[in-house]
């Protein structure tokens, strides 16, 4: 749109001076102030009479049918054209009191007059109201005075011209700099080294990161521009007599946001320093904490009764409990803890945590009961219900098994509570695990005989103990066969699904090898001379 930024620049800066100097005159304006403003308000606060901007005294009541805008109004025509006047003379500018009314006059002219309301408002009598006024309007008129009889506003004039030489040459010399940046940033591309990266890890493109930079420095640009132009009319408006007084007032605005931080910040200061002794000895006592959990989870300190895997969780209640204690004692140093809207977002945020916790507070409850009854550990093998797998994660809220089919259950730590956990690997590292299957062979088999193939097939068992050497135990004496239980020892609880698919296997051979059958229960057959219920390949073994 624009050919360059120094069209831009002028542009901006034709801008600002007419957007300032339309301010200034509308401030300035008669009849600014509409009449139905005399109010309750007005009575508080008061209606400024001003000259040039600058405030010489406030009406604060209606006289007759004129309201205080009113008289405020036609008071600042009259000064502006006393102050217009060459010859106007400060000692035709007196007092008069008339038919009990106390006027403020020059010559024979009234320019306002102190009624009854504006003594009771000031609590003053009208003639002390009337000297006051007096003498302000006399100051203000003189301070006009000499200053157009000194040339000042030539002068004035003279250094806003300078200013604005100044701040055009300020202007464009940024300008060049930052057209130099903008090339430097431009004679990246054919760089080999990347402008934003870590290790070698390459976050954005280098295109995009010329993009976000030209993107940086043409906000920079224009942060620079406007705020040197702010300073530019601020100065320059500063000298001239009919923008003082406003200039004066927006330097206010600008400073006063400041002045009020700090102070507030200055009163804030021994609370501030409060609430950081309180948080240098809380971290004090986290970091303690935390040193002692490492050495009990390394086992570098042992308490008798604490198990290592106790550390963490009774670490996190115990820092959970000191921060809460900490907030507790830091929160009447907070700015703003007594106001109304902060104890309301308080209640909300606590009645939002009531309603919606429920489930949150029984898991995290479940998860340090299953912590401290060390019923699993992280690489059990366990039976949760109907679930059976490896623990893969373990936390307050959730467990994480997975299955001997590679699946990964995330199970509540509320429903593990609830029901039965069967561990297998709790004991492993001692005697070892039991391992154990049934076969129901018939009474014409001697006994002896069938405990010696069932052990033999345990021995013969990839993942089963020879030591302790495996035993069985008959469970039952059935109508129609007895029930044989062979029991055997085992350190590998991962491969329990492995182990029996071995075992059965290695009990079929034996058997089989010794030609004997394993009967079903419900397994019936004729034996006038029917083959036996083994495969052929033993039976020809048999013949």
């Amino acid at each position: 749109m624009f050919k360059s930024y120094h069209h831009f620049n002028i542009l901006l800066i034709f801008i600002f001076i007419v957007s300032f100097r339309s301010t200034a005159l509308a401030a300035t304006g008669r009849d600014s102030i509409q009449a139905g403003a005399d109010s309750a308000k007005n009575t508080r606060t008061g209606i400024a009479v001003k000259l040039l901007g600058k405030k010489i005294f406030s009406f604060y009541n209606s006289f007759g049918p004129f309201s205080a805008s009113d008289r405020a109004s036609s008071l600042e025509q009259k000064l502006l054209t006393f102050a217009e006047d060459p010859l106007f003379d400060f000692d035709s500018l007196r007092i008069s009191t008339i038919n009990n009314q106390v006027n403020i006059v020059y010559s024979s002219e009234v320019v306002t007059t102190i009624s009854i309301l504006d003594s009771i408002s000031e609590q003053k009598s009208r003639v002390d109201i009337a000297r006051f006024r007096l003498e302000k309007i006399r100051e203000a008129l003189q301070e006009v005075k000499k200053y157009h009889e000194n040339g000042s506003i030539i002068k004035s004039l003279i250094f806003s011209v300078i200013i604005l030489i100044l701040f055009i040459s300020i202007l464009l010399l940024l300008n060049k700099l930052f057209n130099f940046a903008r090339k430097k940033i431009d004679s990246w591309k054919d760089s080999p080294h990347q402008i934003f990266n870590f290790n070698n890890y390459e976050f954005i493109n280098k295109d995009r990161q010329i993009k976000i930079l030209h993107f940086i420095l043409k906000v920079f640009r224009l942060l620079f521009n406007i705020l040197l132009v702010v300073i530019a009319l601020v100065f320059m408006f500063y000298l001239l007599p009919w923008t003082k007084f406003y200039t004066l007032q927006i330097i206010d605005f600008i400073i006063q946001p400041v002045r009020n931080f700090l102070h507030a910040l200055w009163a804030y200061l021994p609370n501030f320093l409060s609430v950081c002794v309180i948080l240098f000895i809380t971290i004090s006592i986290n970091r303690l904490f935390r040193y002692l959990k490492h050495e009990v989870e390394r086992e570098a300190l042992n308490i008798p009764g604490f198990y290592p895997e106790w550390a963490l969780p009774t670490y996190n209640i115990i820092r959970v409990i000191v921060w809460i204690f900490t907030i507790i004692v830091i929160w009447p140093y907070l700015p703003g803890s007594d106001s109304k809207i902060f104890q309301g977002i308080s209640v909300f945020v606590g009645v939002l945590f009531s309603l919606t916790s429920a489930s949150v507070l029984s898991n995290l409850m479940a998860g340090f009961t299953l912590t401290f009854t060390r019923a699993y550990k992280i690489g059990d093998r366990v039976k949760i219900g109907e679930i059976t797998g490896e623990v893969v994660e373990k936390s307050m809220m959730v467990t994480k098994v997975k299955t001997i089919k590679n699946e990964e259950v995330t199970i509540p730590n509320s429903k593990i509570i609830g029901s039965e956990v069967m561990n297998y690997s709790s004991h492993t590292s001692g005697i070892g695990l039991i391992l154990h299957t049934t076969v129901t062979i018939g009474y014409d088999a001697p006994w002896r005989t069938i405990h010696q193939l069932l052990i033999n097939a345990a021995l013969s068992t990839e993942g089963l103990l020879a030591d302790p050497l495996p035993f069985v135990l008959q469970t039952s004496l059935d109508d129609f066969y007895i029930s044989y239980q062979i029991n055997a020892y085992t350190k590998e609880p991962a491969r329990i699904a492995e182990i029996y698919s071995r075992l059965h296997q290695n009990i079929q051979d034996r058997f089989n090898e010794a030609g004997m059958e394993i009967m079903s229960p419900h397994y019936k057959a004729m034996r006038d001379g029917n083959t036996i219920a083994i495969p052929e390949e033993y039976r020809k073994k048999e013949g």
